[in-house]
């Protein structure tokens, strides 16, 4: 037998290893625990902040579309409702079979969602027609010449008959010609050949030709560009002999002759010539202009925005906003994600550079700020609609600045690059080096796009600018 103190020894010896071997256990449990808090615990948060980002970037989307809907379709007071998660709160968190621990789950992150804390403000100047509704002139249009700037509402043309007791003395008429274009009024007396076989001579005939006459009527014919679009389409029908000389009257932009979008589209200002044949006939015209001519225009709107800020824990600080159309991203640099409702076009064949301008400010008095990692919600309202008071007349301005002011100089430098991107790769505009059709400048405050149009001088019609003003009313709650 050993010794007994040997005995001792082996045991200890064999209780010392147990020890060291859990230990060792611990130890490696210890390790795998620290390397999963250090690595995959952050590794989870950062997937979960980058899903949540995704999430507020489609709900920003969902949110544009609606507010377009509203606008577009003229729903003025009808509300709209739509929710925002502000935080991830742990719901997205993949913590495994460790799960269960909460140490071993993700913080959340949380976030703000607020209205109106951006002040950025548009301006726009403008030189060309605009419309105020208010009736410049009357012009009364006689045999000879007269120009006029803009896209008339009414064209009246007047003709009467110095002989009302006898419409039958042949074809007289009117015309009127501007532009690639021209509208022929007549007095047209209508007759049939007569059939000598019935035993008519013809000196008892209507006519010493065979021919009767069976009536008078006024016809139009409209000539586009050398086309004839209209021919001897009858306005007034079989007008009998009075003994007064009554006015039969024409409106050239009346829809139905379809000469309205065509005045509208053409360049201004227009020489009209107005032309009588027949010693019969008299006539004369009347253009009614309800735009200003020549006018500088300066309108400046305060846009607001909405805005989610995320207080990410283990992905960079990102903030989403809507503004003006337009959905945009603040992080380490910023940018659009979708542009604003500014755009612009360009049509090769005329040289017309067009500038459509959506205005989409929230009203000044909407504030509101609502943080957390909860849902929330935004309704929002269309409180009014109108037009820019630029005029129908196309190609109405000669030139036109839009320009961005904030105290934000990333928001003015991501404004900066989205008017360059329209206007040139967008619309297509041509940078042109000996006369500027558009230029743009930036500095830390503000961002602007001047455009010039593509004639040689800046007293040219050659810009057309269109556009409305939608104010939206919106609130912040918790959803």
């Amino acid at each position: 037998m050993a010794p007994e103190p040997a005995m001792r020894s082996a045991r200890c010896e064999n209780a010392l290893s147990e020890v060291i071997g859990f230990i060792l256990i611990l130890v490696v449990v210890m390790t795998a625990f620290s390397l999963y808090l250090t690595y995959s615990v952050p590794m989870q948060g950062r997937e979960n902040e980058i899903l949540h980002m995704n999430d507020v970037r489609d709900q920003f989307v969902t949110y544009k579309i609606g507010v377009d809907a509203l606008w577009t379709n003229s729903q003025i007071g009808t509300a709209m409702s739509t929710s925002f998660d502000l935080g991830t709160g742990g719901a997205s968190t993949q913590g495994g079979g460790f799960s269960i621990i909460p140490v071993m789950n993700p913080v959340p992150s949380s976030g703000t969602l607020a209205l109106n804390q951006r002040q950025e403000v548009l301006t726009v100047q403008s030189l060309g027609l605009i419309g105020n509704g208010n009736v410049i002139s009357n012009q009364i249009l006689v045999p000879g010449s007269l120009s006029f700037n803009a896209t008339p509402q009414q064209f009246i043309v007047n003709i009467s008959d110095t002989t009302p007791s006898d419409y039958s003395s042949g074809k007289r008429s009117v015309l009127v010609q501007g532009q690639n274009w021209s509208v022929n009024v007549t007095v047209n007396p209508r007759t049939t050949y007569y059939n000598y076989s019935t035993g008519c001579q013809p000196a008892s005939c209507t006519y010493a030709d065979g021919t009767r006459y069976t009536g008078t009527d006024i016809t139009i014919d409209i000539y586009k560009n050398g086309v004839m679009t209209l021919q001897d389409y009858t306005v007034y029908n079989n007008i009998q002999p009075q003994s007064n000389v009554p006015n039969y009257t024409l409106n050239l932009v009346d829809d139905v002759y379809g000469l309205n979008n065509y005045l509208k589209s053409q360049q201004y200002p227009m020489n009209i010539t107005f032309s009588k044949y027949g010693t019969l006939i008299s006539g004369y015209g009347i253009v009614t202009i309800a735009d200003e001519y020549n006018q500088q225009a300066v309108q400046s709107v305060t846009l607001g925005a909405l805005q989610y800020s995320a207080s990410n824990n283990y992905w960079i600080p990102q903030t989403y906003y809507y503004q003006n159309g337009g959905i945009f991203l603040e992080q380490d640099n910023s940018t659009y994600k979708l542009p604003p409702t500014i755009t612009f076009s360009y049509d090769k064949s005329t040289g017309i550079i067009g500038v459509k301008i959506i205005e989409l400010p929230f009203l000044q008095t909407n504030s509101g700020s609502l943080g957390g990692n909860s849902p929330a919600q935004v309704k929002t309202q269309v409180t009014s609609i109108q037009n820019l008071p630029y005029s129908q007349t196309y190609a109405n301005t000669k030139w036109i600045n839009l320009s961005i002011t904030s105290n934000d100089s990333s928001a003015v430098d991501v404004w900066y690059r989205y008017f360059n991107d329209a206007i040139n790769l967008t619309a297509g505009v041509p940078i042109n080096t000996a006369y500027p059709y558009y230029y743009s400048g930036l500095s830390g405050s503000q961002a602007f796009l001047r455009i010039n149009g593509t004639g040689t001088s800046e007293n040219q019609y050659d810009v057309h600018v269109e556009g409305l003003l939608a104010n939206l009313s919106a609130t912040v709650q918790g959803g």
